[in-house]
Protein backbone atom coordinates (compact mmCIF):
# COMPACT_ATOMS: atom_id res chain seq x y z
CA UNK A 1 0.00 0.00 0.00
CA UNK A 2 1.11 3.29 -0.64
CA UNK A 3 1.81 6.37 1.93
CA UNK A 4 0.09 9.25 1.75
CA UNK A 5 3.27 10.96 0.86
CA UNK A 6 4.40 9.14 -2.30
CA UNK A 7 3.57 10.66 -6.05
CA UNK A 8 4.63 9.83 -8.98
CA UNK A 9 7.38 10.33 -11.54
CA UNK A 10 7.30 11.26 -15.05
CA UNK A 11 8.68 9.26 -17.53
CA UNK A 12 7.23 10.02 -21.15
CA UNK A 13 9.54 7.28 -22.65
CA UNK A 14 7.75 4.11 -20.02
CA UNK A 15 6.05 2.11 -22.33
CA UNK A 16 4.08 -1.08 -21.18
CA UNK A 17 6.61 -3.73 -22.25
CA UNK A 18 9.48 -2.01 -19.94
CA UNK A 19 11.38 -3.75 -17.72
CA UNK A 20 14.20 -1.02 -17.31
CA UNK A 21 13.59 2.89 -17.24
CA UNK A 22 15.74 5.77 -16.49
CA UNK A 23 14.35 9.01 -14.64
CA UNK A 24 16.95 11.70 -16.23
CA UNK A 25 16.79 16.07 -15.59
CA UNK A 26 14.37 17.21 -12.86
CA UNK A 27 13.09 13.57 -12.56
CA UNK A 28 16.75 12.00 -11.10
CA UNK A 29 17.20 15.91 -9.32
CA UNK A 30 14.05 15.63 -7.41
CA UNK A 31 14.45 11.72 -6.45
CA UNK A 32 18.27 12.03 -5.61
CA UNK A 33 19.20 15.50 -4.71
CA UNK A 34 15.98 16.81 -2.63
CA UNK A 35 14.37 13.24 -1.62
CA UNK A 36 17.85 11.86 -1.12
CA UNK A 37 16.54 8.16 -2.40
CA UNK A 38 18.79 5.46 -2.56
CA UNK A 39 19.36 1.73 -4.38
CA UNK A 40 16.67 -0.89 -3.39
CA UNK A 41 13.74 1.39 -2.44
CA UNK A 42 10.40 2.36 -4.62
CA UNK A 43 9.52 4.73 -6.75
CA UNK A 44 6.14 5.00 -8.84
CA UNK A 45 6.42 6.46 -12.50
CA UNK A 46 3.96 7.50 -15.09
CA UNK A 47 4.03 8.11 -18.98
CA UNK A 48 1.47 10.30 -18.42
CA UNK A 49 -0.69 8.34 -20.90
CA UNK A 50 -2.48 6.07 -18.15
CA UNK A 51 0.05 4.07 -17.21
CA UNK A 52 1.45 3.92 -13.70
CA UNK A 53 4.20 1.48 -12.44
CA UNK A 54 6.15 0.64 -9.49
CA UNK A 55 9.70 0.42 -10.20
CA UNK A 56 13.10 -0.66 -7.97
CA UNK A 57 15.98 1.85 -7.63
CA UNK A 58 18.68 -0.20 -9.44
CA UNK A 59 21.27 2.49 -9.39
CA UNK A 60 21.75 6.81 -8.79
CA UNK A 61 24.18 8.15 -10.58
CA UNK A 62 25.20 11.62 -11.58
CA UNK A 63 23.20 12.35 -14.45
CA UNK A 64 20.26 9.74 -13.97
CA UNK A 65 18.98 6.94 -11.93
CA UNK A 66 18.15 3.37 -13.63
CA UNK A 67 15.11 1.35 -12.24
CA UNK A 68 13.41 -2.06 -12.49
CA UNK A 69 9.74 -2.22 -13.50
CA UNK A 70 8.51 -4.38 -10.91
CA UNK A 71 4.39 -4.12 -11.97
CA UNK A 72 2.26 -2.44 -13.98
CA UNK A 73 -0.03 -1.02 -11.08
CA UNK A 74 -2.56 1.23 -13.73
CA UNK A 75 -3.68 1.32 -16.90
CA UNK A 76 -5.72 4.18 -17.92
CA UNK A 77 -4.46 4.37 -21.28
CA UNK A 78 -8.08 3.26 -22.97
CA UNK A 79 -10.42 5.31 -20.34
CA UNK A 80 -12.25 7.96 -22.23
CA UNK A 81 -10.76 11.95 -22.11
CA UNK A 82 -12.97 14.62 -19.86
CA UNK A 83 -12.36 17.76 -21.50
CA UNK A 84 -12.38 20.97 -20.23
CA UNK A 85 -13.39 24.13 -22.22
CA UNK A 86 -12.63 27.50 -19.96
CA UNK A 87 -13.01 30.88 -21.35
CA UNK A 88 -9.81 32.95 -20.73
CA UNK A 89 -9.55 34.35 -16.85
CA UNK A 90 -7.21 36.43 -14.90
CA UNK A 91 -3.91 34.25 -14.67
CA UNK A 92 -3.87 33.28 -11.18
CA UNK A 93 -7.48 31.85 -11.59
CA UNK A 94 -6.75 30.13 -14.95
CA UNK A 95 -3.53 28.12 -12.75
CA UNK A 96 -5.93 27.85 -9.87
CA UNK A 97 -8.60 25.61 -12.30
CA UNK A 98 -6.14 23.49 -13.85
CA UNK A 99 -4.42 22.82 -10.47
CA UNK A 100 -7.26 21.64 -9.04
CA UNK A 101 -8.94 20.27 -12.25
CA UNK A 102 -5.87 18.29 -13.13
CA UNK A 103 -6.38 16.95 -9.53
CA UNK A 104 -9.98 15.64 -10.12
CA UNK A 105 -8.99 14.21 -13.53
CA UNK A 106 -9.28 16.42 -16.38
CA UNK A 107 -7.75 15.25 -19.31
CA UNK A 108 -7.69 18.23 -22.10
CA UNK A 109 -8.11 22.02 -20.93
CA UNK A 110 -9.23 24.14 -23.99
CA UNK A 111 -8.26 27.98 -23.07
CA UNK A 112 -11.28 29.71 -25.34
CA UNK A 113 -11.92 33.38 -25.95
CA UNK A 114 -15.65 34.34 -24.99
CA UNK A 115 -17.33 37.75 -25.75
CA UNK A 116 -17.15 39.09 -22.18
CA UNK A 117 -13.45 37.25 -21.48
CA UNK A 118 -11.08 39.97 -20.30
CA UNK A 119 -8.01 38.80 -21.57
CA UNK A 120 -8.30 37.98 -25.30
CA UNK A 121 -5.33 35.81 -25.43
CA UNK A 122 -2.49 33.86 -23.16
CA UNK A 123 0.90 33.40 -24.91
CA UNK A 124 2.78 30.64 -25.67
CA UNK A 125 4.88 30.81 -22.28
CA UNK A 126 2.11 31.00 -20.26
CA UNK A 127 0.64 28.05 -21.80
CA UNK A 128 3.90 26.13 -21.15
CA UNK A 129 3.48 27.38 -17.07
CA UNK A 130 -0.04 25.77 -17.51
CA UNK A 131 1.65 22.88 -18.54
CA UNK A 132 4.24 22.59 -15.82
CA UNK A 133 1.46 23.16 -13.03
CA UNK A 134 -0.51 20.45 -14.55
CA UNK A 135 2.76 17.82 -14.67
CA UNK A 136 3.24 18.96 -10.98
CA UNK A 137 -0.80 17.99 -10.20
CA UNK A 138 -0.59 15.00 -11.93
CA UNK A 139 2.18 13.87 -9.93
CA UNK A 140 0.92 14.90 -6.97
CA UNK A 141 -2.18 13.76 -7.24
CA UNK A 142 -0.74 9.81 -8.25
CA UNK A 143 -2.87 10.59 -11.45
CA UNK A 144 -1.67 8.55 -14.57
CA UNK A 145 -2.58 11.05 -17.33
CA UNK A 146 -1.17 14.31 -18.32
CA UNK A 147 -3.54 17.02 -19.09
CA UNK A 148 -3.13 17.99 -22.90
CA UNK A 149 -3.19 21.94 -22.34
CA UNK A 150 -4.32 23.84 -25.75
CA UNK A 151 -3.06 27.08 -26.96
CA UNK A 152 -5.74 29.75 -26.67
CA UNK A 153 -8.89 28.98 -29.08
CA UNK A 154 -11.62 31.06 -30.49
CA UNK A 155 -15.84 30.37 -29.13
CA UNK A 156 -16.16 28.89 -33.15
CA UNK A 157 -13.24 26.53 -32.14
CA UNK A 158 -15.38 25.39 -29.29
CA UNK A 159 -18.68 25.08 -30.88
CA UNK A 160 -16.82 22.69 -33.56
CA UNK A 161 -15.13 20.70 -30.45
CA UNK A 162 -18.91 20.07 -29.37
CA UNK A 163 -19.99 19.42 -32.22
CA UNK A 164 -17.75 16.61 -33.19
CA UNK A 165 -17.61 15.08 -29.29
CA UNK A 166 -19.66 13.29 -27.30
CA UNK A 167 -22.22 14.15 -24.19
CA UNK A 168 -21.59 18.08 -23.19
CA UNK A 169 -22.11 19.80 -20.14
CA UNK A 170 -22.31 23.41 -19.93
CA UNK A 171 -22.06 25.39 -16.53
CA UNK A 172 -25.36 27.76 -16.30
CA UNK A 173 -25.76 29.36 -13.01
CA UNK A 174 -29.18 29.96 -13.99
CA UNK A 175 -30.16 26.72 -14.20
CA UNK A 176 -31.65 24.50 -11.90
CA UNK A 177 -28.69 22.90 -9.55
CA UNK A 178 -28.27 19.59 -10.20
CA UNK A 179 -27.05 17.00 -7.21
CA UNK A 180 -25.19 13.63 -7.48
CA UNK A 181 -23.04 12.39 -10.18
CA UNK A 182 -24.06 13.45 -13.51
CA UNK A 183 -25.31 10.75 -16.00
CA UNK A 184 -24.60 10.01 -18.52
CA UNK A 185 -20.46 10.61 -17.59
CA UNK A 186 -20.07 13.65 -19.89
CA UNK A 187 -16.87 14.10 -21.99
CA UNK A 188 -16.83 17.77 -22.15
CA UNK A 189 -17.62 20.06 -20.32
CA UNK A 190 -17.93 24.20 -21.38
CA UNK A 191 -17.22 26.68 -18.18
CA UNK A 192 -17.97 30.11 -19.76
CA UNK A 193 -16.04 33.84 -18.20
CA UNK A 194 -17.27 35.73 -14.53
CA UNK A 195 -19.50 37.56 -16.59
CA UNK A 196 -20.88 34.35 -18.04
CA UNK A 197 -21.33 33.22 -21.65
CA UNK A 198 -24.20 35.52 -23.52
CA UNK A 199 -27.39 35.01 -25.33
CA UNK A 200 -26.14 34.32 -28.61
CA UNK A 201 -23.39 31.82 -27.46
CA UNK A 202 -26.01 29.99 -25.13
CA UNK A 203 -28.04 29.82 -28.38
CA UNK A 204 -25.36 28.25 -30.30
CA UNK A 205 -24.34 25.73 -27.76
CA UNK A 206 -27.87 25.17 -27.66
CA UNK A 207 -28.35 23.95 -31.43
CA UNK A 208 -25.92 21.10 -30.61
CA UNK A 209 -27.44 19.48 -28.00
CA UNK A 210 -25.43 20.33 -24.63
CA UNK A 211 -26.87 19.84 -21.24
CA UNK A 212 -27.47 22.93 -18.88
CA UNK A 213 -26.49 22.53 -15.54
CA UNK A 214 -25.96 24.42 -12.40
CA UNK A 215 -23.76 23.59 -9.37
CA UNK A 216 -24.95 25.53 -6.83
CA UNK A 217 -27.78 27.45 -5.62
CA UNK A 218 -25.43 31.13 -5.73
CA UNK A 219 -23.07 32.18 -8.29
CA UNK A 220 -19.57 30.61 -8.08
CA UNK A 221 -16.52 32.14 -9.70
CA UNK A 222 -15.46 30.36 -12.61
CA UNK A 223 -12.51 28.02 -11.51
CA UNK A 224 -14.56 27.34 -8.13
CA UNK A 225 -17.91 26.37 -10.88
CA UNK A 226 -15.52 24.19 -13.15
CA UNK A 227 -13.80 22.17 -9.92
CA UNK A 228 -17.36 21.70 -8.74
CA UNK A 229 -18.53 20.34 -12.25
CA UNK A 230 -15.71 17.81 -12.65
CA UNK A 231 -16.63 16.82 -9.20
CA UNK A 232 -20.19 16.35 -10.52
CA UNK A 233 -18.83 13.65 -13.53
CA UNK A 234 -17.31 11.65 -10.41
CA UNK A 235 -14.05 11.69 -9.71
CA UNK A 236 -12.25 8.45 -10.84
CA UNK A 237 -14.99 6.88 -13.13
CA UNK A 238 -14.59 3.08 -13.90
CA UNK A 239 -11.46 1.41 -15.90
CA UNK A 240 -8.55 0.88 -14.56
CA UNK A 241 -6.91 -2.15 -14.90
CA UNK A 242 -4.22 -3.68 -12.47
CA UNK A 243 -1.88 -5.96 -13.74
CA UNK A 244 0.55 -8.13 -12.15
CA UNK A 245 4.53 -8.83 -12.19
CA UNK A 246 5.43 -8.89 -15.50
CA UNK A 247 7.97 -12.34 -16.19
Amino acid sequence: MRSSHEFVFYAYALNRDARQLELESDEHHHLARVLRMSVGETVFVSNGTGVIVRCSIDAVERERTRLSVVETIEDRSSDTPLILALAILKKEAFELAVKQCSELGVTHFIPFVAERSHLKKYSPAYVERLRRIALSAMKQSFRSVLPIIDQSLSFDDVVSRVADGGPVVVGDADAVPVAGLLSPRPSILVVGPEGGLTDDEYRRLDAEGYRRVSVSAKRLRSETAAAALVTLVGLDPAGSVRIGQPD
